[in-house]
């Protein structure tokens, strides 16, 4: 993928060299259930292009992180994560009280191809200070937005917890709609590309 810009911001697709990602991913968003697998795991889904793996950059600086996949591609992902643990018992163990957790934020309704999964979205707050959140928020979409037509998809959804205040005001703001939620977590979704 070429790099897409957008005022002094660019968008790359990351296949390479992820180490360092996986480690912020697992240190920003420690509820997630990569916190729990391996660098070796998250690597090869990348490789597999199972998950797909964006960074925006402003003057070489990490600016924010995605993590997206399709919807078919999420079910290959949930059997590669069972099949993690199936061969890694020690960590089902070790984990359950988070895997239980991690498992009830995974709602009921199913979605049709024209969805992309938002995984991971890491804003990195301080590499924006010198635009204003409104103009925050466009690029992010911009970007987004950009990664759908890629795919050929027109809408996301997502998942958080209700305890991520960040998340919160940021997929409200932004006019995400909830379309489930339980005491822990939201699920929302938003149509990027119109008809």
């Amino acid at each position: 993928m070429d790099i897409i810009s957008k005022e002094s911001y660019t968008l790359k697709k990351v296949e390479n060299n992820t180490y360092h990602l996986f480690n912020l991913i697992k240190r920003d968003i420690p509820s997630s259930i990569f916190s729990l697998l391996d660098f070796k795991f998250f690597n090869q889904i990348i490789k597999e292009k199972i998950i797909h793996l964006y960074v925006i950059r402003y003057k070489k600086k990490i600016s924010a992180i995605f993590t997206l996949a399709t919807v078919k591609n999420l079910q290959k992902l949930k059997y590669k994560i069972f099949f993690y643990f199936f061969f890694n018992p020690h960590k089902f163990i070790y984990n359950l009280k988070k895997l239980i957790s991690s498992l009830s934020r995974n709602s009921n309704i199913s979605f049709n191809n024209s969805y992309m999964y938002l995984l991971h979205l890491i804003i990195y707050k301080k590499k924006f200070l010198n635009i204003s959140r409104k103009k925050k928020d466009k690029i992010i979409n911009f970007f987004l937005k950009k990664i759908l037509i890629i795919f050929k998809k027109k809408n996301i959804y997502a998942c958080f917890e209700r305890k991520n205040l960040r998340a919160l005001k940021f997929y409200f703001r932004n006019k995400f709609t909830v379309y489930s939620k339980n005491k822990n977590s939201f699920f929302v979704k938003k149509k990027f590309i119109r008809q």
